[in-house]
């Protein structure tokens, strides 16, 4: 038997640690004290602020706002947040929706999915194949205005994790279809786009491609966008079909030895949106490559590119700078944003006073990036714009 005192010191160490846990959470809820964990990841929408008058107290309206402001606030939210998704994922099998912003879905093994993706992959064209007819003709009339500037255009359509790994998202949410039975918006326009003489890279098909010839990691399981590696294959479609057209060419990207671990930056996206508290169990090796930055081409021989993307375009920005392989440039992101690269800083820029003959004049070429579950959305208005700019 252990003496008294020690019994009554550890009664005391426990009731301290105690006290200072939540005087830690009290001071955290109106002081803010340093991040012991890491921020929450996603969107989520402020709580109003309550309402002080007799007939919102007398409806309820006033608890309700306050006990929704305490809920944002508490001290060592990041903990508690944590604390309960790692319960209910881990005990429970499940993801509870918090905030705003990206669904998760979640199958054995690790992998996970937005639902957005999903809902594209089951879901018919909203556009008629006249309709994808007349786009891209618009399409194909703003690659020859560039052209005839000397910009080549060049359209990298990103595939969905989605439709290359159908086979790890839970079968019960096929009931309405699955992919393979489903005509969506890009595989309408597809067989057009083979047959306009565009420039571009059919992201889905090459996935398709690489996946049946056995190439493994196309998408890393806890991310959604294409993984770095695989980003790599994407990066030699794009020099084969820009080099030849460029004053400038892209210099070929050299890889550093690196060995497989835990996944990183944009290849665990998605993990880190489900705020666990130990999302270590649910980490799957992957390589990240290191890449080399190049020293044999100076900078002013280097080419600038103009980005007009989406997300997916970040994975491939930031290995073109990792490889010291193109000039500081601009980013349009989602065609809404101008944002200088490298770095993702946004300007005050509005897109639409962008006064395009004068702008597109530094840059030796435009890449556009867009997922294929994105393109019903039609650039969102890049190619309308220069083709009204554009003569």
């Amino acid at each position: 038997m252990p003496p008294r005192n020690d019994n009554r010191r550890l009664k005391i160490a426990l009731l301290a640690a105690v006290a200072i846990f939540w005087g830690a959470v009290v001071v955290d809820t109106f002081l803010s004290l340093p991040n012991i964990l890491p921020k929450l990841k996603g969107a989520t929408t402020p709580p109003p602020a309550p309402e002080w008058s007799l007939a919102a107290l007398r409806s309820g309206k006033t608890m309700q706002a306050v006990a929704a402001w305490f809920d944002a606030h508490i001290g060592l939210r990041s903990f508690w947040v944590r604390l309960d998704n790692q319960i209910d994922y881990a005990v429970f099998g499940q993801l509870v929706k918090r905030g705003d912003g990206t669904r998760l879905i979640h199958s054995p093994g690790g992998w996970f999915f937005e639902k957005q993706y999903l809902d594209f992959a089951i879901s018919k064209s909203l556009v008629a194949e006249d309709e994808y007819r007349r786009r891209i003709e618009r399409m194909r009339r703003v690659e020859e205005k560039l052209a005839r500037r000397g910009i080549p255009l060049l359209y990298v359509v990103a595939p969905s994790k989605v439709e290359v790994y159908p086979e790890h998202v839970p079968a019960e949410l096929f009931r309405k279809g699955r992919p393979e039975q489903t005509t969506t918006g890009y595989e309408v326009a597809s067989p057009l786009l083979r047959n306009s003489g565009l420039s571009y890279i059919d992201g889905p098909a090459r996935y398709s491609r690489w996946k049946q010839e056995g190439v493994p990691d196309l998408f890393a399981r806890s991310g959604t966008h294409w993984s770095y590696q695989s980003a790599l294959r994407v990066w030699e479609e794009i020099r084969a079909s820009l080099n030849p057209r460029l004053k400038h060419p892209i210099p070929a990207f050299a890889e550093l030895p690196s060995r497989p671990g835990r996944p990183r930056g944009n290849d665990r996206d998605l993990l880190d949106l489900a705020n666990l508290l130990w999302a270590r169990p649910y980490e799957h090796m992957l390589p990240k490559p290191v890449l080399r930055a190049q020293q044999e081409v100076p900078e002013s021989q280097l080419p600038r590119i103009l980005w007009v993307h989406d997300s997916f375009g970040w994975v491939l920005i930031e290995q073109l700078y990792d490889a010291k392989a193109g000039r500081p440039s601009d980013s349009l992101y989602y065609f809404a944003t101008q944002m200088k690269i490298p770095g993702g800083v946004a300007t005050d820029t509005k897109i639409a006073e962008i006064d395009w003959p004068t702008f597109l004049r530094d840059y030796d070429a435009v890449v556009l990036v867009w997922t294929e579950i994105a393109f019903e959305f039609d650039g969102c208005g890049f190619y309308e714009a220069l083709d009204k700019a554009l003569d």
